[in-house]
């Protein structure tokens, strides 16, 4: 049975209306609109609740096994031709905001090739359309998809598959219409003043300004906050700071992805030793960094090393209960922030050693990894994170990943996903690419390491990550201790020849 189009009795929304909207934030999935403003925009894409939120016009719809039909005749009943326009299949009552980036996608087939039109618009007067593309649909099923950048701003928004025009009756079948805006489709967001964006800013002229600014300014998509933001700076407002950044990435309806780096004791005072004074100010400091983000869509990689570095004694100095409760704390707050916040409990990486596995001899220690993790609240969080700010490459960082996985869900029954820092893994971790046995390379700016994929969603294959982030900013130094080549910069400051080795893998 046909449905009417529907027409929003107000399409447009006044410009002091629209700027509040935009400014709006999601306090936690408990109260989030009903008309969603990130993440999925479309309702029943997969058509499991029938043809429920999709509406047509001079197409007949129906649902069966998961997928939308929709039968266009050729002649409309008064014997005259129906136009492209005339007959579609739409979804109305979304929320577009200008400026922000989103994602339409779908599956299609036709009893009979045909092109269609793809359109996000107004659902109302003038019907300002600001995607519309041609799709080549085909009697196989094809995925069809578009990122564009909204410019219109307006809760009176609707998809719209115009199906008419065609010389005899059709048949097509949709499944899995989507339409997002701040997730990694759509990309991550660049952090605008990243330390290898400053300093090109500072050299314009230099010889070097040019190829740091496109491999590596361009593509730092991480940004890390600690007690250098607000811990000994009270004119500095950590919330803020991280509302600030999460907001502006909204915004332009990319993903924003943040290191909370403040845990007490940090890095047991090594090169990136610092973090807040005692637990109380660590629970104060992460309270505000999560309300800052305000249940908006985010990557939150939550407190590097701290997780393996809780198993070394020495460190801990009978210290291991009091940093197991401020990581579920860290990770329970977080939680709270809803399912746009996605968060991942730092798990080392594929050679830190913490001691004998029944089933590896190679001493990584799986088994005790997924006791920290446990202790630290990983079954709060959607995964954890590995090779932070190290050099192992993607297939030795998803076999340390996929068997922790593995055993956290056959030990402890938790079911995680992991993401694998890419930032300097180009060529590896060992001291010969891809072989083993010739050891590994040092933590501090080795030589011979070179730039890895840039922030990406993973392939979705089983044994992989999640993402592929770039989480450490590469040409920030990992320190200047004797553990570091000579005249390496102090942890965390930028330079440049670091940045041109890892762009030349030299």
């Amino acid at each position: 049975m046909t449905t009417t189009r529907r027409r929003l009795r107000a399409a447009i929304v006044p410009a002091a209306v629209a700027a509040a909207l935009l400014g709006t934030a999601v306090p936690s999935s408990s109260a989030a609109p009903s008309q969603a403003v990130y993440g999925e925009l479309a309702l029943n894409g997969t058509f499991t609740s029938g043809t429920a939120s999709w509406w047509s016009q001079k197409a007949a719809l129906a649902a069966t096994g998961g997928a939308l039909t929709a039968t266009v005749e050729s002649r409309t009943s008064a014997g005259g031709p129906v136009n492209l326009w005339d007959a579609m299949v739409g979804q109305a009552d979304l929320r577009l905001r200008k400026g922000a980036r989103y994602t339409l996608s779908f599956d299609a087939k036709a009893t009979a090739a045909a092109t269609i039109k793809a359109t996000v618009q107004l659902n109302d007067s003038p019907w300002t359309t600001t995607l519309a593309e041609d799709a080549a649909v085909g009697t196989a099923s094809k995925h069809f998809s578009w990122t564009f950048t909204s410019q219109v701003d307006t809760v009176g928004g609707a998809i719209t598959l115009q199906l008419g025009g065609l010389p005899a009756r059709t048949v097509f079948t949709f499944d899995n219409v989507s339409l997002t805006t701040s997730t990694a489709r759509e990309g991550f967001y660049v952090d605008p003043g990243n330390n290898a964006a400053a300093w090109v800013g500072k050299h314009p002229a230099d010889g070097r300004a040019a190829k740091i600014r496109s491999a590596i300014a361009d593509r730092s998509t991480v940004k890390w906050f600690g007690d250098w933001d607000a811990d000994g700076n009270p004119a500095t407002d950590i919330g803020a700071e991280v509302g600030g950044y999460v907001g502006a990435a909204a915004a332009q309806g990319r993903l924003p992805v943040l290191v909370a780096y403040d845990i007490p004791g940090r890095d047991c005072g090594g090169a990136s030793s610092g973090g807040a004074g005692d637990p109380a100010k660590y629970k104060a400091w992460i309270d505000k960094f999560a309300r800052g983000i305000a249940g908006r869509p985010a990557v939150v990689v939550l407190e590097p090393d701290a997780v393996a570095q809780s198993s070394d004694a020495g460190c801990m100095k009978g210290g291991e209960q009091a940093r197991f409760d401020m990581l579920r704390y860290a990770a329970q707050r977080l939680q709270q922030q809803g399912g746009l916040v996605q968060t991942y409990l730092d798990a080392g990486n594929a050679t830190w050693t913490l001691g004998p596995d029944l089933d590896d001899t190679r001493g990584i220690g799986l088994e005790r990894m997924a006791e920290l993790l446990d202790s630290s609240g990983v079954s709060m969080t959607r995964g954890f994170a590995v090779n932070v700010s190290n050099f192992d490459s993607d297939a030795v960082s998803d076999d340390y990943g996929s068997r922790l996985a593995a055993r956290l869900k056959a030990d402890r029954g938790i079911a995680s996903r992991w993401v694998v820092d890419t930032s300097r893994n180009g060529n590896g971790g060992y001291l010969t690419p891809g072989v083993p046995g010739s050891g590994h390379v040092g933590f501090c700016n080795p030589a011979g390491r070179k730039l890895g994929v840039t922030s990406r969603a993973g392939s979705g294959a089983a044994g992989t990550a999640e993402y592929r982030l770039w989480i450490k900013n590469p040409g920030d130094s990992d320190g200047n201790s004797a553990q570091c080549p000579a005249g390496s910069p102090a942890a965390g400051v930028f330079s440049p020849d670091l940045a041109e080795a890892l762009i030349d893998g030299r």
